[in-house]
């Protein structure tokens, strides 16, 4: 046994020496890992803990790969299908916006005339049961919405937790979403936009720019992309989006290897720079070309802000490398840079300019449903649209901070003018 550990060792440093040198590297990394898998293995041998069936293979080659990279993940062949599905229509929408809490994930906002509504649901309830299986405190929203998205039969059964503490269960007709990226567009009290992208998919450029120029002519105070658990593809429709706050050549990034070396450089195209400022919604969720697009208008155009929580990590810069055990490692292969010269390269997400805090996710606005007024007087027109606004905003922290930024700036006069 004692020659097979010394035989394995040696192979092990001849095979990572001969690797290491055909690509002029040092290779004392290597002979120190080979040490330390014949340290480990005289442990586990001597002990009888040699463990069975590929384990201690698969262990170690991941292991070794996290060490170089720690936000790697590994996925088995249905995870990186799934992963890798294309956004399509055939995805359900159920017309909700949903907020991570310390507890429950809360119900922001119920579309009007979504299947959600017509269920019941309202905004401010918990979701604590989805087709059955509970959902714990503090569930990621990934899994949440996953949940919510699961199945081939519309009809899915949804438990809502009250603000008055009582449980009821409702079920919720889902529909397919429409061949279309965005999933909401709304008229906000104070002349603000909302618009809402579930992904960046074929044509998700233009019908965001459409959006934004109807909003720039209408003389709108500002506009609100939400991106929040948005994903896709579709890297070729960043400039179209981007153009609206950047003038026509500028650099909106580049990608480049993991030796630095340069494979691409994007330019903003021909396109009416818009006047009005941008908040765009993000959360540790908003990932692929949606992160691209968050990195991009947050990094150096004008009139763009990021509010929200840092983003999941992988702005199209991740590809699937299989691995001998079956599984595969999601790698950042690519490296990206923004026109302010941040670098993404898998170590973190797109960081906000507004950030979101936990215990900004738990607070709990009240608003009294109707204002104390003295003894005849009414409520101007202003009053009124300010308590739509709250009203609209009430359970949505991520919404409220842009709204709020948005009316700070119409106090100081900005108009997105140079």
């Amino acid at each position: 046994m004692e020659r097979a550990i010394k035989a394995g060792a040696a192979l092990c440093a001849a095979g990572l020496w001969l690797a290491v040198h055909a690509t002029a590297q040092e290779a004392d990394w290597a002979q120190g890992l080979c040490d330390a898998v014949e340290e480990g293995t005289r442990l586990l041998v001597d002990n009888r803990m040699a463990p069975v069936n590929g384990e201690a293979k698969a262990a170690l080659l991941e292991a070794l790969i996290r060490a170089s990279e720690p936000s790697v993940v590994f996925l088995d062949e249905a995870e990186l299908a799934a992963r890798t599905q294309q956004f399509s229509n055939r995805e359900w929408d159920l017309g909700l916006t949903l907020v991570a809490t310390e507890g429950l994930p809360k119900v922001a906002a119920v579309r009007a005339d979504s299947p959600a509504a017509a269920a019941g649901v309202v905004a401010g309830e918990m979701i604590e049961e989805i087709g059955g299986r509970d959902v714990l405190s503090g569930a990621a929203l990934k899994y949440v919405r996953g949940l919510l998205a699961e199945g081939e039969a519309p009809a899915l059964e949804i438990g809502v937790l009250g603000a008055d503490g009582q449980s009821r269960k409702v079920t919720v007709e889902r529909v397919r979403r429409a061949g279309t990226s965005l999933t909401d567009v709304e008229d906000l009290p104070a002349g603000m936009g909302y618009m809402r992208a579930a992904g960046i998919s074929d044509g998700s450029g233009a019908e965001i720019a459409a959006v934004l120029e109807r909003w720039q002519a209408a003389g709108a105070l500002g506009g609100i992309l939400d991106l929040r658990g948005a994903d896709g593809t579709a890297e070729g429709e960043i400039p179209a989006v981007a153009a609206e706050f950047a003038p026509e050549g500028d650099i909106l990034y580049s990608v480049s290897d993991r030796q630095g070396n340069e494979t691409a450089s994007v330019k903003a195209g021909a396109a009416p720079e818009a006047a009005i400022p941008l908040m765009v919604l993000v959360d540790e969720e908003t990932s692929g070309a949606a992160e691209l697009l968050a990195a991009v208008l947050g990094g150096g155009v004008k009139g763009a802000m990021i509010i929200g929580r840092e983003t999941a990590g992988d702005p199209m810069i991740r590809e699937p490398k299989k691995l001998s055990t079956g599984r595969y490692a999601l790698l950042a292969t690519r490296q990206l840079r923004t026109a302010d010269g941040a670098v993404y390269s898998g170590a973190g997400g797109v960081r906000p300019d507004v950030a979101i805090t936990d215990a900004a996710l738990d607070e709990t606005v009240y608003e009294p449903e109707a204002p104390m007024l003295r003894k005849g007087k009414t409520m101007t027109d202003e009053e009124k649209e300010d308590k739509a606004l709250r009203d609209r905003t009430r359970n949505d922290t991520y919404l409220r901070r842009a709204t709020d930024v948005l009316l700070g700036l119409k106090a100081l006069g900005y108009d997105g003018k140079p």
